[in-house]
């Protein structure tokens, strides 16, 4: 069997293998001849979970299925080599050798392939969202009188995606699968919030891609943090957005360097996953610069072709699972202020992120992806977002690796709502809810998306916004403009003006108002500079965004 041509243009002049790290080699196989598997059997390679998952949305066992022919790992390892990891997606290893000179002895073994090129992703084959849903008429969404969760403090983080929603409906993750690639996991499991997830047995698997074995609970504790985001029942203090969901907790970062082997393991611990039948990855990861700066992703590459870690993040997407990736934490630095790999991937969700008040944090990294596309894809709370501490209380932390578990929990309890539906499908109805969709920015990308909107999407087939039931004029405006409430707006009302990035607020209040007919006069703006802002008004957590423009 030839290998599928999973190739890109990584590095100029990349050939047969590369030293991706200090004593640390990554090689490419040639095909997948005499490996003992067939696609005819993919339950020899395939857990029963992983089949369900293709079979659900109709996704074909293919060569890349199929792992890498045992007896050339043999090989490698007879040679003195100590391989680390393998992908079958990319058909190669990454070993490691004290002996360089050994290294050159592999170009004339056989199954080594010694004339291939990094090239890009074939244009013809580059999986794009399916854009197919239809725009109808207005409708209400109503709302909920109870919270099945104590949420404590971290309701906000919560209910600013209308996620409570979901979990009084009784969607709290059962029977998720949910894989956390991150950079250890210390503090485990003897923490307050992941009682009930370890009583329950719900830790599926742990493995370790940087130094071998099973052992994730040292090394870093951020991927606790991220996990307890994922995962926590600590009624009160600390609720995860699927803390019902089932985890595997995979370690391929390695907290103590930066270098280009940590992609290799990232792809290995994504096929891991996949062989188990995970169904979201959250990846709070981001790669752009590294020890070695030849290793290095430019802006320019970063259109989901390039980096190797992006590919098989879009890989991962067309095995059926959801990837939930990090835009990453450089909004501010005036080199590189984009996203990093793998969140420029297509067919993902790339997680930017805002503060408290809805409003974008700086240290979010921006978009769009180097080709154009929209990115981040949504946004949510990343900023002062609630996780566990070692000391079991419970803290704020700030980045992207923080909002990025908020939204991957979220679509695991929206994805049990809808079982039926494919990865594609999910994604696409989480990005057409978020309040920006029409008028996305570089900043927050389509915005904060509202999974009880996202609900009447998928259960319509078609798009569909909740009623506007006010009125803006004049628009434009010279010193002062009014907003009138056609009906009773009730006791929460969100009036906010921004730029029209939705980068920086410029106001920011609160109304209420029990009768129709209410006219809000909006008259501290003289100051407003001519121009074009974005308007939000929020009523009952629900977000309504219009241009707004200074004459």
């Amino acid at each position: 069997m030839k290998t599928i041509g999973l190739i890109f243009s990584l590095f100029i002049g990349l050939a047969v293998f590369a030293q991706v790290s200090p004593n640390k080699y990554y090689i490419e196989f040639t095909d997948k001849n005499n490996n003992g598997y067939s696609i005819e059997h993919p339950e020899e390679f395939l857990s029963e979970r992983s089949l369900q998952r293709r079979a659900n949305q109709n996704i074909q066992i293919n060569e890349s299925d199929l792992p890498v022919t045992q007896t050339y790992v043999d090989s490698l390892e007879s040679l003195g080599l100590q391989v680390l990891n393998t992908s079958k997606w990319f058909n190669s290893a990454t070993v490691f050798t004290l002996d360089a000179d050994l290294i050159d002895t592999i170009t004339y073994l056989g199954f080594v392939c010694n004339s291939a090129k990094y090239k890009p992703y074939p244009e013809g084959e580059y999986h794009k969202l399916d854009n197919s849903y239809k725009r109808i008429k207005e409708t209400n969404t109503g709302k909920e009188d109870f919270d099945y969760y104590d949420y404590g403090d971290c309701a906000v983080q919560i209910k600013m995606t209308n996620a409570h929603k979901l979990h009084n409906e009784g969607f709290r993750g059962k029977d998720m699968l949910i894989a956390v690639t991150d950079a250890g996991f210390t503090g485990l499991p003897n923490l307050p919030a992941f009682d009930s997830l370890y009583s329950d047995n719900r830790v599926l698997s742990t493995k370790n891609f940087v130094h071998g074995g099973d052992t994730v609970y040292n090394h870093s504790t951020h991927g606790m943090r991220v996990l307890s985001i994922l995962a926590a029942n600590y009624p009160g203090n600390l609720i995860g957005t699927a803390p019902e969901a089932s985890y595997l907790l995979l370690m391929s970062e390695d907290p103590d360097s930066e270098t280009f082997i940590e992609e290799l393991n990232w792809i290995s611990a994504a096929e891991y996953a996949d062989s188990l039948g995970a169904d979201i990855i959250n990846v709070s990861l981001g790669y752009v610069d590294f020890d070695t700066p030849e290793f290095n992703h430019s802006y320019e590459t970063l259109d989901g072709r390039h980096a190797i870690i992006s590919y098989a993040a879009t890989v991962a997407s067309r095995k059926g699972m959801i990837v939930v990736a990090a835009a990453a934490n450089s909004g501010t630095d005036e080199n590189h202020p984009w996203i990093a790999a793998p969140g420029d991937a297509d067919s993902i969700i790339t997680a930017g992120a805002v503060w408290a008040d809805e409003t974008y944090a700086s240290f979010s990294s921006i978009g769009p992806s180097y080709d154009g596309r929209v990115k981040p894809d949504v946004v949510s709370m990343g900023g002062g977002t609630y996780n566990q501490n070692t000391d079991g209380s419970i803290g704020n932390g700030n980045g992207t690796s923080f909002s990025t578990p908020l939204l991957a929990g979220m679509i695991a309890c929206f994805w049990q709502k809808f079982p039926e539906k494919s990865n594609m499908e999910i994604i696409e109805s989480v990005r057409q809810s978020a309040h920006l969709y029409n008028t996305p920015t570089v900043y927050l990308g389509y915005g904060i998306p509202d999974f009880e909107l996202a609900s009447i999407i998928l259960e319509t087939g078609e798009y569909v916004r909740p009623k506007k039931d006010f009125s803006v004029y004049p628009n434009p405006f010279s010193d002062e403009f009014k907003i009138q409430f056609n009906n009773n707006p009730g006791d929460s009302i969100e009036i906010s003006i921004s730029d029209i990035n939705g980068r920086r607020t410029f106001l920011w209040m609160e109304h209420s108002a029990k009768q129709s007919n209410v006219i809000i006069n909006m008259d501290d703006i003289k100051h407003f500079k001519p121009g074009v802002y974005i308007l939000t008004v929020s009523l009952n957590n629900v977000r309504f965004s219009e241009k707004l423009i200074k004459k």
